[in-house]
C-alpha cells in the first residue's frame, strides 16, 4: 500500500505577516490614544490648512508671512476636511481624531519598511525585526501621537525608500510613476524629502550610462523623465505658496539657515541658540535618545556595506542591492552635512530630523543580516544582485554550522527590543523624553541640569490630573506660563471647568518640566507632587501660594506692611528705583511711582564667589540670570511701587540690575559690589 503525500500549509505570503503585525500595533496605539496630551506645534499644523485654504480663495496675506508657509497641505487639508465631514466641533474629539489618523500613518511607514526588508534580504524575521526597530523608537513613538509633522515624514522617506526600491528593481513607467508620487510627498512633508531627487536621478544617470543598446536607453530615460515630473508636480499642486513663482522652494532651504525666531537650546549643560549649534549637536543628541541596540546594529551594517563597496567599487554603478544599500548610508550621512553646511536652525534635540531613523532601521538590519551569516535567497525576479559577505567567514569553524550563530543574533536583538519595550512601558506616556545608557545620569537631578527632557511640556495634563486627586471639587487657578491652555483643550468638557489658567498674581499652582527660573525665583514654594526618570524630574508641580501664607504674590498690603522696615536701612543704589537688600531678597522701592515704571522689565546677573554654584548652563558666563518683570512680585501703593526678588542662597560678590525695554536697551542699570566682612567670606 503506497503512502498517501501530505500536502504542507504554505506559508502566507510576507504583506499578510507585516499587515498582522501593523494591526497589533493599531490595537495597543487606539488603547493609548487618549493617555498622550496636545502637542506645542498642533495649532500651528491646524492653521497651515486654514491659511492655505484663504490664499487658494484669493487671500494672500496670511502664507506668505508665516514661517510655516514651505510646509505642504497632503496631510493637514485632509485632516481638516475630516473635522467638517465627521462634525468635529469640540477640541478634544479634533485632537483625537488628529492622533489617530498620525498613528496609524506611522504605523504605515511601518508596514513599508518590513516590505522594504523583505526584499532586500529575503528574510521574514529580518524583516520583522526591521519593522519593530523602525515602530519601537520611543521617541517617534511618543511623538507620532501628537506631532504631525516629523515621525509623519519618517513614515513618508520610508514609503519613498520602499518605492525607490521597488522602481529600480521593476524598471518599468508605473512603478517610477509611483516612485515620484512618494518622493513628491516626502517633500511635501519636510524639505528634506527632495534630497531624494537628485538621489534618484543620479542612479539613473549611471543606468543610462551602463545601458547596452539604443532601446534600453529610451526605456531609461523615458522613466527618469516620468519619475521628475510625477515628482515636480506632486509637489507644486500640494503647495500653493509655490503656484506664483516655481523657485520659491528655493527659499525654504534659505530658511533653514535663517529662520525668522531663534529658540534656546540646554545642550550638554549650556544654553546653545538655535543658529549657533555646535556640529554635533545632531550626531549627540541622535545617539543618546536612541535604542543603542539599532545603533550598534547600524553601524555594523554601514561598516559593512563600506566593505563591500571597497571590494566591489563596479557594483556601486550597477542597478542592485549594494548601490541602494549605499543610497541608504547616504540618507543617513548626506542630510546632517547639508544641515551642517547650511548652518540650519534646529531645537528640540534631533526631532527635524527624525527621518533619519528609517535609513538606519534598514542598515540595522542588513548589521544583523551580516552578524547572523545567513546567506540571501531573494524573492526578487530578475538577474541575483550583490550580496554582503557573511561574518561566518571570520568565525571559528564549529559556530559557522548549524543554527547556533543565527539563534545568538536573533536572539540578542529580540532581547535588545524587550529592553526597549520594557524602557517605553516604564515612561509611559513619556517616551518622549527616552535617553539610553550613553548618556550620564549621576549625579540624581544630573541629566535634567544637562537636556531638556520635556520640551513641548507633554507631562502638564498628568500633573493636572494629580492635583485634581487632592482638590477633586476645587477650581484650580493654574499658571498658564507654557501651555495649561492646550491641556484645557483637550479635557473633557466635564473638567474644563476645573482648569483655570491664571496669571502670575493669580496663580495658585504652577505645572511644568522645567521650573528651573520658577523655583529660583520662589526658593520656599513647596513642591507638591514630581514625576522623574533617569534621576531627574520631568515633571513638577509648585504652589506659591503657601509661600506668603496663603496669597499667591505679596499684595500691596504685604509691601505697605514692610516699606518702613526696608527703608530703615542705607540703599545699595539709587537710581530709578532704590536698591535695597533685607531678608535675603533684593527690594526696589520708587516713591513717586507711575504705571509707566513699572511696564518695562528688570534684569538682575548675580555673580557668585564661587561659579561652581551656579547652574551648568550658567558657568560659561559667569552669572545667573535672573530676569523678572514687576508683575511678578510688585505692587502700588500710597503713590510708590514696591517690588522684590529673592536672591540665591550662595555667596554673592556683585550684581548687575536695572530695567530695559526690548530692542530699546537699558533705561537705567546699577552695579552693586559686595565689600568683605572681617573672615574673608564675601556676603551670603
Amino acid at each position: 500500500m503506497k503512502g498517501t503525500a501530505v500536502e504542507l500549509p504554505k506559508r502566507p505570503p510576507f504583506p499578510l505577516l507585516a499587515l498582522a503585525v501593523c494591526f497589533v500595533f493599531a490595537g495597543i496605539g487606539i488603547a493609548l490614544l487618549d493617555d498622550y496630551g496636545i502637542g506645542g506645534d498642533e495649532s500651528g499644523q491646524r492653521r497651515i490648512a486654514l491659511d492655505n485654504i484663504d490664499y487658494i480663495k484669493g487671500n494672500p496675506r496670511a502664507l506668505p508671512r508665516t514661517q510655516d508657509r514651505f510646509f505642504g497641505v497632503a496631510l493637514e487639508l485632509p485632516l481638516l476636511l475630516a473635522e467638517d465631514v465627521l462634525g468635529l466641533r469640540d477640541s478634544r474629539a479634533r485632537h483625537l481624531m488628529r492622533h489617530l489618523v498620525t498613528h496609524l500613518l506611522f504605523i504605515v511607514g511601518g508596514f513599508f519598511c518590513g516590505l522594504l526588508a523583505y526584499r532586500m534580504f529575503g528574510s521574514r524575521r529580518l524583516a520583522v525585526l526591521a519593522m519593530l526597530l523602525f515602530l519601537l523608537h520611543p521617541r517617534l513613538y511618543a511623538h507620532s501621537f501628537f506631532n504631525s509633522k516629523d515621525p509623519m515624514f519618517a513614515a513618508m522617506f520610508m514609503v519613498a525608500l520602499q518605492q525607490i526600491h521597488r522602481a529600480f528593481r521593476k524598471d518599468s513607467l508605473s512603478a517610477f510613476a509611483l516612485c515620484g508620487l512618494a518622493v513628491g510627498l516626502a517633500f511635501n512633508l519636510r524639505i528634506f524629502g527632495l534630497l531624494l531627487l537628485p538621489a534618484v536621478l543620479a542612479m539613473r544617470s549611471l543606468d543610462l550610462l551602463n545601458a547596452s543598446d539604443a532601446a534600453q536607453q529610451r526605456r531609461v530615460l523615458a522613466t527618469g523623465g516620468l519619475f521628475t515630473a510625477t515628482a515636480l508636480t506632486t509637489m507644486y499642486v500640494l503647495h500653493p505658496y509655490y503656484w506664483a513663482n516655481p523657485l520659491r522652494f528655493l527659499e525654504g532651504f534659505q530658511v533653514l539657515s535663517q529662520h525668522p525666531v531663534l529658540f534656546d537650546n540646554l545642550f550638554q549643560g549650556q544654553i546653545v541658540r538655535s543658529d549657533a549649534l555646535p556640529p554635533h549637536y545632531i550626531p549627540t543628541w541622535f545617539t543618546i535618545s536612541s535604542p543603542p541596540l539599532a545603533l550598534l546594529l547600524g553601524a555594523i551594517g554601514a561598516a559593512a556595506i563600506c566593505g563591500q563597496g571597497i571590494r566591489n567599487p563596479r557594483g556601486m554603478f550597477r542597478n542592485g542591492e549594494l548601490r541602494f544599500r549605499l543610497l541608504l548610508l547616504g540618507c543617513l550621512v548626506l542630510p546632517v552635512g547639508v544641515a551642517l553646511h547650511l548652518q540650519a536652525h534646529s531645537y528640540e534635540g534631533w526631532r527635524h530630523f527624525q527621518f533619519l531613523w528609517a535609513p538606519l532601521s534598514l542598515l540595522a538590519a542588513a548589521g544583523l543580516r551580516f552578524c547572523a551569516g545567513r546567506r540571501r535567497a531573494s524573492p526578487a525576479k530578475g538577474r541575483p544582485l550583490p550580496q554582503m559577505r557573511s561574518a561566518a567567514a571570520w568565525l571559528p569553524g564549529f559556530v559557522r554550522h548549524g543554527g547556533v550563530r543565527r539563534a545568538a543574533a536573533f536572539g540578542a536583538a529580540f532581547l535588545g527590543l524587550a529592553c526597549v519595550v520594557g524602557s517605553m512601558a516604564s515612561l509611559h506616556p513619556h517616551q518622549q523624553i527616552y535617553f539610553n545608557l550613553l548618556v550620564n545620569r549621576a549625579p540624581p537631578g544630573a541629566l535634567a541640569q544637562q537636556y531638556d527632557l520635556d520640551y513641548w511640556q507633554m507631562s502638564q495634563r498628568q500633573g493636572f490630573e494629580h492635583l485634581r486627586t487632592l482638590y477633586p471639587e476645587v477650581r484650580l487657578r493654574v499658571g498658564d506660563h507654557s501651555g495649561m491652555s492646550r491641556v484645557r483643550q483637550f479635557l473633557p468638557k466635564s473638567m474644563r471647568r476645573q482648569l483655570v489658567p491664571a496669571d502670575a498674581r493669580t496663580a495658585d499652582f504652577y505645572i511644568g518640566g522645567n521650573l528651573r527660573l520658577l523655583l529660583r525665583r520662589m526658593p520656599s514654594a513647596p513642591v507638591i507632587h514630581r514625576r522623574q526618570a533617569y534621576g531627574s524630574a520631568f515633571l513638577t508641580v509648585v504652589a506659591p501660594k503657601m509661600v506668603w501664607g496663603g496669597d499667591p504674590w505679596p499684595d500691596a498690603e504685604v509691601y505697605r506692611a514692610v516699606h518702613s522696615a526696608v527703608v530703615a536701612a542705607d540703599p545699595l543704589a539709587r537710581r530709578d528705583f532704590d536698591l535695597y537688600l533685607k531678608d535675603g531678597a533684593l527690594h526696589y522701592v520708587k516713591e513717586d511711582c507711575g504705571a509707566a515704571d513699572t511696564e518695562a522689565r528688570f534684569f538682575l546677573h548675580v555673580f557668585p564667589a564661587d561659579a561652581e554654584d551656579l547652574p551648568p548652563h550658567r558657568r560659561q558666563r559667569g552669572y545667573d540670570n535672573l530676569d523678572f518683570s514687576f508683575g511678578w512680585r510688585g505692587a502700588h501703593f500710597d503713590g510708590r511701587c514696591m517690588t522684590q526678588e529673592p536672591l540665591p542662597d550662595y555667596s554673592i560678590v556683585r550684581l548687575q540690575t536695572g530695567q530695559f525695554v526690548l530692542g530699546q536697551g537699558h533705561l537705567w542699570r546699577a552695579e552693586v559690589r559686595f565689600s568683605r566682612v572681617e573672615d574673608g567670606d564675601p556676603l551670603r
